[in-house]
C-alpha cells in the first residue's frame, strides 16, 4: 500500500482551522494521509494532537538532525544550499513578473540593486523566516519520504513572499507546497521593524534608549578629520602579544592610532582606551547630527497582485535608507574616511559602503577566514579588499562581488607565532613533566542546542571525547584544547565535561578559556605550537587548521559533515593521512602514527600544496594591510580625491610587492 503523508511547519489550531476552511490540501488530514510536523503550539501538543489521534488521524513530530540530512554526493544540505541552490532561487526571485513589477529607477543608485538582491535571500537555516529555512525544510521532507517509503506528500508552510519559486523547487523532488497564514510573534515584528525603520528619529530614540544613552549625545573631540573607524569582532587587546585582536594592522604597522576609531561598549572598554590614547565613541548618535540625504530614497512601484513580496521590499528599502543616513551621519559626526570591516555575509555592509562613500571616504575589506568554495553570502561590495591570496578574488568573481582593488596581502595573521612560541613552549614542558611524550592540538567550533538547525552539542562533544577517552588511557599522551567559544563550553559539553576535568587531573590537557566579547581570545596557533600534531575537526571550515598549516605544523582534516566541493579535496590532500571521515579512524592513526619510529610518512603533510595558501609566508601581511591604509590615511592628509588616493596607493603596493598582487576590477 503507497504511503501518503502531510507535513505541516508549524502545527497550531489557528494553521488548521483555516487550512480546513480554505485548503483542500489540509483536508486531506481526514483522508488517511499520515500527518507529520517540524513544531507545535503549546494548544496543539495539549489538545489539538490528541484529539486528531481520538480521530484516527496518525500524528506525529518529525524528528531529524541536521547531520542526517545529506544529498547524493554526501554534501550535508546546510552547506549546498548556500553554494548551490540559493544561487538558483535568487536568480529566479530577481528574474521574477513580482520583482519587476516593483522596480523602479531610483534602484541604479550605488549599492541598492545589490543589497536588494543580497537581502531577499540572506539569512541562515537558523532564522525562521528565512528562504534557507523553507529550502531546508523541503529537504527534510523529501529525506524523510525516501526514508520512510512514502511515494507522495504534501508539505504546509508558513505564508512566505516568493511562494510559487519554492513550490517549483518542491515539486522536483515530489512534494506538494501549500501555505497558509501564520500568525506568530515573527509575523507582527516584521510589521513593526517597517514602521521603526521608516521613521529614523523614532529609530535613533529606540537605538539611545537600548544603550541607556541621551538622545543629545554630544560629540567626540578629535585630533583628526581624517579617521579609520574598525568595524571588528570585539577583540579589544591593544598588546601586541600574538592573541586576537580587531587592532592587528596598527600593532603591525607605523599607524598612527590618533587617526583610530573605535566603538565601546561598556565604561571600562572606553577608559581601556583612553588608557592607550585610542579614540572610542559609543553605539548612539544624536538626532541633531543626523545629515541629510544626498541621494533619493529608493522607491517601490506597488502591485497588489504580489502583497507579501511588496511587503519584503517595502522593509529592504527601509532598512538600507536608514543604515545609510545613520552610518553617513556617523561618519561625517566623527570624521570617518576609511571604514574598515570583517564581517560581509549579509546586504548591511553595501549600505556602509555606499555611507562613507558620502563622505568621499573609502570602505574596505579584510579576509577573516578561508574559503573553500563559493557561498552566497560572499558576495560584497567595498573598494578594497585585502586578501590571503588571488584564490580568495576568484571566489568573489564567482559570487559577483563589487571590488574596485584586491589586494593580496597573505594570511593577515602570520605575525602572531614570533610573540607565541616561548607561551607554547612553557606549555609543552608543563604537560611533558605530566608525563606526555606526544602532543595533540584540537580545534572545534561553536554549537547551538537545537541540533535541527546547527550541527548541534553532539558534533563537538566528539571533538572532546574520543582524544579525552585516549589521554585517560594512554598515560603518554597529551592534549591542548582551544575552543572557538569558552564561555559556554562546559554547558555544551554536558556529560562529557566529566572526562575533560580528570584529564584535567591528568595534568596532560589544557583548556585555553580566556575570552574576548565572543569569543576565546588565543589564537589557534598558540595551541598549535605546543603540539606535536593539529587536528581540526570542522574540514568545512578549516581556518584554524591553515594557521597551524602556514607555521609548518603537521595538521589533520576532519569531515565529518560532509564538504565534497572543498578546495582542500581539490588540492588532493591524501585522505588516511591528511583529510578523515570520523574521529575513530583519526585516533587510530594518531596512535599509530606516534608508534612508529619515524612516524607515517606524510602525516598531515601540506607542503605540496601550501603556496596555494600563502604567496608571501614572510609573517608581514598584517604589515602590508597597515602600511596600506597608512597611505590611504595620507592621502586624505594632503586633500587628494578618493579614487586618486586608491589608484597611487595601488601603484605603490605594486612596486613593492610584485604587479600581479593587486587586481583592478
Amino acid at each position: 500500500m503507497k504511503k501518503s503523508f502531510i507535513y505541516f511547519e508549524n502545527l497550531t489550531f489557528s494553521n488548521l482551522l483555516i487550512g480546513l476552511l480554505k485548503n483542500e490540501d489540509v483536508r486531506k488530514v481526514f483522508s488517511g494521509f499520515d500527518v507529520y510536523y517540524f513544531d507545535a503550539s503549546f494548544f496543539a501538543n495539549k489538545v489539538l494532537i490528541s484529539f486528531l489521534k481520538k480521530r484516527n488521524v496518525f500524528v506525529k513530530k518529525l524528528h531529524f538532525k541536521m547531520l542526517d540530512i545529506k544529498d547524493e554526493k554526501g554534501e550535508l544540505v546546510r552547506l549546498r544550499i548556500p553554494r548551490k541552490d540559493l544561487f538558483v532561487i535568487r536568480d529566479k526571485i530577481i528574474n521574477s513578473e513580482a520583482f519587476n513589477s516593483f522596480l523602479n529607477e531610483t534602484w541604479q543608485q550605488n549599492s541598492f540593486l545589490d543589497f536588494i538582491e543580497k537581502g531577499v535571500i540572506d539569512e541562515g537555516i537558523t532564522e525562521e523566516a528565512s528562504v534557507s529555512r523553507v529550502l531546508f525544510l523541503v529537504l527534510v521532507v523529501h529525506w524523510h519520504m525516501k526514508k520512510s517509503k512514502c511515494s507522495q506528500s504534501i508539505f504546509v508552510i508558513n505564508n512566505r513572499p516568493w511562494f510559487n519559486i519554492y513550490s517549483e523547487y518542491a515539486s522536483a523532488y515530489k512534494i506538494k507546497l501549500t501555505s497558509i497564514i501564520f500568525f506568530n510573534l515573527s509575523f507582527i515584528n516584521t510589521y513593526l521593524k517597517i514602521f521603526i525603520r521608516s521613521h529614523v528619529s523614532l529609530y535613533v530614540l529606540i537605538k539611545n534608549l537600548k544603550y541607556n544613552l541621551s538622545v543629545f549625545i554630544g560629540k567626540t573631540d578629535l585630533r583628526s578629520k581624517n579617521m579609520v573607524f574598525i568595524d571588528g569582532r570585539g577583540d579589544i587587546s591593544l598588546e601586541n602579544n600574538g592573541e586576537k585582536t580587531d587592532f592587528f594592522w596598527y600593532l603591525s604597522s607605523d599607524f598612527p592610532i590618533e587617526n583610530i576609531l573605535y566603538k565601546h561598549l561598556t565604561l571600562s572598554e572606553k577608559e581601556y582606551f583612553i588608557k592607550h590614547g585610542l579614540i572610542s565613541v559609543n553605539e548612539g548618535i544624536s538626532l541633531n547630527n543626523i545629515h541629510k540625504r544626498n541621494y533619493i530614497k529608493p522607491r517601490i512601484h506597488y502591485d497588489s497582485r504580489f502583497k507579501d513580496e511588496y511587503k519584503l521590499i517595502k522593509l529592504l528599502i527601509s532598512s538600507y535608507d536608514l543604515d545609510r543616513i545613520y552610518w553617513s551621519s556617523f561618519f561625517k559626526n566623527y570624521g570617518v574616511k576609511i571604514y574598515t570591516a570583517w564581517h560581509k555575509f549579509n546586504n548591511i555592509h553595501m549600505a556602509i559602503s555606499d555611507a562613507v562613500r558620502d563622505n568621499s571616504g573609502i570602505s574596505v575589506l579584510s579576509q577573516k577566514a578561508f574559503e573553500g568554495n563559493k557561498v552566497i553570502s560572499y558576495r560584497a561590495n567595498f573598494d578594497i579588499y585585502f586578501c590571503y591570496t588571488n584564490y580568495s578574488h576568484e571566489i568573489n568573481q564567482q559570487v559577483n562581488s563589487k571590488i574596485k582593488y584586491t589586494v593580496i596581502t597573505g594570511f593577515l595573521k602570520d605575525y602572531t607565532s614570533s610573540f607565541l612560541k616561548d607561551r607554547a613552549l612553557q606549555l609543552r614542558k608543563k604537560l611533558q613533566q605530566n608525563g606526555a611524550k606526544k602532543i595533540v592540538f584540537v580545534i572545534d567550533e561553536n554549537s547551538s542546542d537545537d541540533s535541527r538547525w546547527h550541527t548541534g552539542h553532539d558534533l563537538q562533544r566528539e571533538n572532546y571525547s574520543y582524544i579525552l577517552a585516549k589521554v585517560l588511557e594512554v598515560p603518554w599522551l597529551g592534549v591542548v584544547f582551544k575552543p572557538k567559544v569558552s564561555k559556554t563550553l562546559r554547558q555544551r559539553l554536558g556529560p562529557v565535561v566529566d572526562l575533560l576535568e580528570k584529564a584535567l587531573a591528568t595534568g596532560r590537557c589544557h583548556i585555553y578559556e580566556d575570552s574576548g566579547r565572543h569569543t576565546t581570545s588565543a589564537p589557534p596557533i598558540l595551541a598549535g605550537l605546543s603540539a606535536d600534531i593539529c587536528v581540526h575537526g570542522h574540514l568545512c571550515a578549516g581556518t584554524a587548521g591553515l594557521e597551524c598549516v602556514l607555521e609548518g605544523l603537521p595538521t589533520l582534516l576532519i569531515d565529518r559533515e560532509g564538504a565534497p566541493y572543498s578546495k582542500l579535496y581539490n588540492l588532493t590532500l591524501p585522505e588516511g593521512k591528511v583529510i578523515f571521515k570520523d574521529w575513530p579512524s583519526t585516533i587510530d592513526a594518531l596512535m599509530e602514527h606516534f608508534n612508529t619510529p619515524e612516524g607515517t610518512v606524510g602525516f598531515g603533510d601540506w607542503s605540496s600544496v601550501i603556496d596555494n595558501f600563502d604567496p608571501f609566508r614572510d609573517g608581514k601581511a598584517a604589515y602590508r594591510m597597515g602600511t596600506y591604509l597608512h597611505w590611504l590615511i595620507e592621502g586624505f592628509e594632503d586633500n587628494l580625491d578618493r579614487e586618486v588616493i586608491m589608484a597611487n596607493a595601488a601603484e605603490k603596493y605594486k612596486k613593492q610587492w610584485g604587479s600581479d598582487k593587486v587586481i583592478t576590477s
